[in-house]
């Protein structure tokens, strides 16, 4: 969950946990209460309820956040150990009364485990509280109108103000979710941009086992001002839209494909083997780039590292390629150990080539 990467977990925690053992010095006042559970079975069964909430309070302020797993088991102790405290009741509005905790349970769902979990808890709540209901007006302890004034309420808090609740959340994770895509997303194309390729490396490393090798290709379609000056911007911006769709077609599910300015790409692989960056290079050179007149070529600079290196960032090797791609478009080639090439992707015989015999590849760029 994002929550946990936020200074308010412990904070959360704690306040889970103490609302938990609250629970229990409630239950134990209610047991000296007239309407709470009479004889010697309600009671030790309201007890060991009540003592179970103890326990699950500590556990929440000495253990680490729970998975999202863990979570839901919660839920559905919570939930049980309501139930059955508030049914070991004595008197109808004592058991009705008990089952408006669930509406904690139900605030807890709707926040941090989503409809599905919240949709569950709230069948479970209404099942209880009708069946409470129920069974009182079936043994003759009230009647349904007696008993309305006490299940209205209930059904209120436990169930309608969670969902009501649960759709303000949804609305504003929707809205939260649309903004951060647009932040971190070019509109002409679709890829991420700048912003979004820092964001998803960190995501990537933080996320999985950090790959061998990282190597960063940035891509620059050559003389694009004097399309845009001959053809027009309608006919620019389709440009970069299928250059943009090429590029995201030839990578793999793992990789990243952004626009970082104008007529600037960028593709990110993350590769077992440094023998691979070739193969990279080659597959974005080869690429069929389905544009209509005018041709347009590209320039690929590229430069790779060890991810587990002691210096290695992802802003140097960002920078290291955008110099490879000038060296492309000064010479050509160089010979720092990154790779470079202009091809002209889409058109037979024209399809550049990298000079593999003088660009070591073994050794990562420094």
């Amino acid at each position: 969950m994002a929550l946990e990467t936020t200074r308010n977990t412990a904070r959360l925690k704690i306040a889970i946990g103490v609302l938990c053992m609250s629970m229990t010095v409630l239950a134990v006042i209610v047991q000296f209460n007239p309407l709470g559970p009479q004889g010697l079975w309600p009671r030790t069964i309201h007890g060991i309820a009540a003592g179970s909430a103890l326990l699950v309070g500590l556990a929440w302020i000495v253990r680490p956040w729970p998975s999202r797993l863990w979570a839901i088991a919660f839920v559905f102790w919570a939930d049980t150990a309501t139930a059955v405290g508030a049914s070991m009741c004595s008197q109808p509005a004592s058991q009705l009364g008990a089952t408006n905790h669930l509406a904690l349970i139900g605030i807890f769902a709707a926040f941090l485990l989503g409809w599905r979990v919240l949709a569950a808890h709230c069948v479970f709540a209404t099942v209880v509280i009708t069946a409470l209901t129920l069974w009182n007006v079936h043994t003759g302890a009230a009647t349904l109108s007696e008993l309305y004034v006490y299940n209205a309420p209930a059904y209120s808090n436990v169930v309608f103000l969670p969902i009501v609740i649960q759709a303000v959340i949804e609305g504003v994770r929707k809205s939260i979710r649309r903004n951060a895509i647009a932040a971190h997303s070019d509109p002409l194309t679709g890829l991420l941009n700048r912003r979004g390729v820092q964001s998803a490396m960190r995501a990537r490393l933080r996320r999985e086992p950090r790959p061998a090798v990282v190597a960063v290709f940035v891509v620059d379609i050559d003389h694009f001002k004097e399309v845009n000056d001959a053809y027009g911007h309608d006919v620019g911006d389709s440009t970069l839209k299928r250059v943009a769709d090429t590029l995201a077609a030839g990578i793999r599910q793992r990789d990243i494909a952004a626009r970082i300015g104008g007529d600037e790409f960028m593709v990110v692989a993350f590769l077992d083997r440094s023998e691979d960056v070739d193969t990279v290079l080659g597959r974005i050179c080869d690429a069929p780039l389905k544009t209509a007149e005018p041709m347009v070529s590209i320039s690929v600079g590229s430069a790779w590292q060890y991810s587990y290196d002691e210096d290695f960032t992802f802003e140097s090797l960002s920078r290291e390629a955008d110099f490879s791609l000038y060296e492309a478009k000064r010479a050509r080639q160089n010979h720092n150990g990154t790779r470079a090439c202009t091809c002209y992707p889409g058109y037979p015989g024209a399809q550049g080539q990298c000079d593999t015999n003088t660009c070591d590849t073994s050794t990562p760029r420094r």
